[in-house]
């Protein structure tokens, strides 16, 4: 009886190769001798973190990182500050497992209490998929903030993708940097263009990026885009203005409800937000549910659910629910005339040229 063959990886190890270090993941025979092997890992330093490759040994020298060889160095530094910097550092980079958020330190605003509601509300789901509907002015872009910031403590949120109408891009892409720290790289048609031409003829653009915000009518033509887009994945998935994509009679909402149908099955989390949820049509927002989780409303046409069905995926507040708590951060609105008296000589006049009479 011949000996096993001896396996010189081991999933889980970590190893150096062209100059990157690696975690194994798994170990294939490359040979039907079992002497030389596949070795698939994923990126553990800061260069490829995030990254997949598999590495042949008859081709790449693979080193195993021994932890027997490392070499301690003593903290001389006053108050051991590099020690007690690098224990906070893997502290940070830990996973948090408490199912309760914590927003002290979140982000730079004043969290409310009908704002922590809705974190623990996602939270409490294994897949957070929920639908904001708050009114204007409750802060929807500071919950979906808070939602995705704790998800990404959880390791949850490494993959964002933020879709959202143009003229929108700036405003939320400033709202999730300067409030809480999340970069998010911009991409348009001519930008994914450009993308492509520097990158191998095998890659998917939208792998580039981690966290990318897009323009909804830029990512609609699914068919330009369907087959890079059906091979990503995302961990978030974020709708801004969802109703666009509810797919309403025009064919741009329609190839908008496409494109949201194709990125609910792509990602693990997804959060649609939209101050007008609900156009009158039942089946409108049936749709809408559906894009959430597609068991709660099978058939929107039917017209067969009530506000049981959609309880677990809505959240709709308006200013009076929350007024008492919110105290004095909303501040009411004043209309005050401004009277301006006409010239005596009547209104102005202007010929064809734009040159006063």
């Amino acid at each position: 009886m011949l000996p096993a063959p001896t396996v010189p990886f081991a999933p889980g190890m970590r190893v150096l190769c062209r100059d990157a270090e690696w975690m194994v993941t798994k170990v294939d025979p490359a040979d039907p001798e079992n002497r030389h092997f596949a070795v698939a890992c994923t990126g553990a330093d800061d260069l490829v973190r995030g990254f997949d490759a598999v590495f042949l040994t008859q081709l790449d020298v693979i080193q195993p990182v021994d932890p027997r060889d490392t070499e301690l160095e003593a903290d001389v530094s006053p108050g051991f500050q590099k020690a007690k910097l690098f224990l906070e550092a893997q502290l940070r980079q830990m996973p948090m497992t408490d199912m309760h958020p914590a927003p002290e330190g979140m982000g730079a605003f004043e969290p409310m209490r009908y704002q922590i509601e809705v974190v623990e509300k996602a939270l409490r789901q294994m897949r957070p998929r929920l639908l904001l509907a708050d009114a204007v002015g409750l802060g929807k872009t500071i919950e979906v903030g808070m939602i995705v910031s704790e998800l990404i403590a959880r390791g949850r949120g490494n993959r964002i993708l933020v879709m959202t109408k143009k003229s929108m891009l700036s405003q939320f892409q400033s709202e999730l940097w300067n409030r809480f720290a999340i970069p998010l790289v911009r991409l348009d048609s001519t930008g994914i263009a450009k993308l492509r031409l520097k990158i191998p003829a095998s890659k998917n653009p939208f792998e580039v990026f981690h966290r990318v915000i897009m323009s909804i009518d830029t990512l609609k033509d699914v068919g330009r885009y369907r087959p890079f887009l059906e091979k990503t994945r995302w961990d978030i998935v974020i709708i801004d203005e969802a109703h666009n994509v509810a797919g309403a009679s025009s064919a741009d909402r329609v190839l908008s409800y496409r494109l949201a149908k194709l990125m609910s099955r792509s990602t693990d989390s997804m959060l649609l937000a939209t101050a007008t949820p609900h156009n009158g049509k039942r089946e409108t927002f049936g749709r809408l549910i559906s894009l959430l989780d597609p068991s709660a409303i099978p058939d929107p046409k039917l017209r067969e659910y009530d506000a049981k069905d959609i309880a677990p995926f809505v959240l709709m507040r308006f200013k009076e629910d929350v007024r008492q708590e919110a105290g004095d951060n909303f501040s009411e609105r004043k209309v005050i005339p401004l009277a301006s008296p006409s010239p005596p000589n009547g209104p102005p006049c202007f010929n064809s040229r734009r040159v006063p009479c």
